[in-house]
C-alpha cells in the first residue's frame, strides 16, 4: 500500500532472512543474494545496505545544502557500520565521517548540521545514540 503523498514507493521483500534473496516486488528482475556477516555465505548484508543508504543519500543531501549556500559540492563520505552483542541481541554501531575538501570544519559542521535536517536517512537513523555524524580532516577507518 502506498502511503498518501508519496513521491517514491517500493516494496523489498524477503522469504528466508539471511540465506537466499530479496528482490523489489514487481521487479524481481532486480535481487539480490543476501546473507549475514556473522555467516560465511555469499550476498550482500544489512549492513552493507544502510552504509549505501546513509552515505548516498546523506552525501546528496549535503550538496544540495552546499548548493544553497552558492557553494560546489566538495564532501566525501565514509560510513562505518559495525555489529556488536548486545545485552540482547546485536545491535549496529554505525559511524559517518565527512571530509570536505574546500571547506575548514566549522563550515563543512554547519553543512552537516542544515543536511542532518534535509536528509531522510540522517533523520531516521539521527537519533539513535548509537549512530555519529562527524565532520574529519582524515579518514579514520
Amino acid at each position: 500500500m502506498v502511503v498518501d503523498g508519496s513521491l517514491y514507493h517500493t516494496e523489498i521483500v524477503n522469504e528466508h532472512g539471511l540465506v537466499g534473496q530479496s528482490y523489489v516486488h514487481g521487479n524481481e528482475g532486480l535481487a539480490l543474494g543476501v546473507s549475514s556477516s556473522l555467516l560465511n555465505s555469499p550476498g550482500t548484508n544489512p549492513e552493507q545496505f544502510i552504509g549505501f543508504a546513509l552515505s548516498t543519500y546523506f552525501n546528496a543531501t549535503i550538496g544540495i545544502v552546499e548548493r544553497q549556500h552558492k557553494l560546489e559540492p566538495d564532501s566525501i563520505i565514509h560510513t562505518g557500520v559495525d555489529i556488536v552483542k548486545d545485552t540482547v541481541g546485536y545491535k549496529f554501531i554505525v559511524r559517518c565521517q565527512i571530509f570536505f575538501n574546500k571547506l575548514d570544519n566549522q563550515q563543512g559542521q554547519q553543512m552537516v548540521d542544515e543536511a542532518l535536517n534535509q536528509c531522510p536517512v540522517a533523520k531516521l537513523l539521527k537519533a539513535n545514540e548509537n549512530v555519529t555524524f562527524e565532520v574529519v580532516d582524515k579518514f579514520s577507518f
